[in-house]
């Protein structure tokens, strides 16, 4: 059985890692809206890291998605599907 020092330690242990989380979470924030006050769109700005931090198979997943979204939209629209993939 552990003593209640161990439980202690191991409770201050996670404190800190929930605290170190949430001034990284502030940290992010600052940045984005840094970005914000110099004339980017936070979303897409989001959308663009979320997008580039994601692993190869995601990522190609992720392309050919949006491939694919780019081809129904000019469908949708009446546009050629030629131009559209361009």
């Amino acid at each position: 059985m552990t003593s209640n020092s161990d439980l202690k330690r191991r409770a201050m242990e996670i404190i800190k890692r929930h605290e170190a989380v949430e001034e990284a979470k502030e940290d992010l924030k600052a940045a984005y809206d840094a970005a914000e006050s110099v004339g980017f769109t936070k979303k897409a700005l989001r959308a663009a890291v979320k997008i580039h931090r994601l692993d190869a198979e995601k990522r190609e997943k992720h392309e050919s998605e949006q491939s694919d979204l780019i081809l129904y939209l000019a469908e949708i629209e009446g546009r050629e599907m030629k131009d559209a993939a361009e």
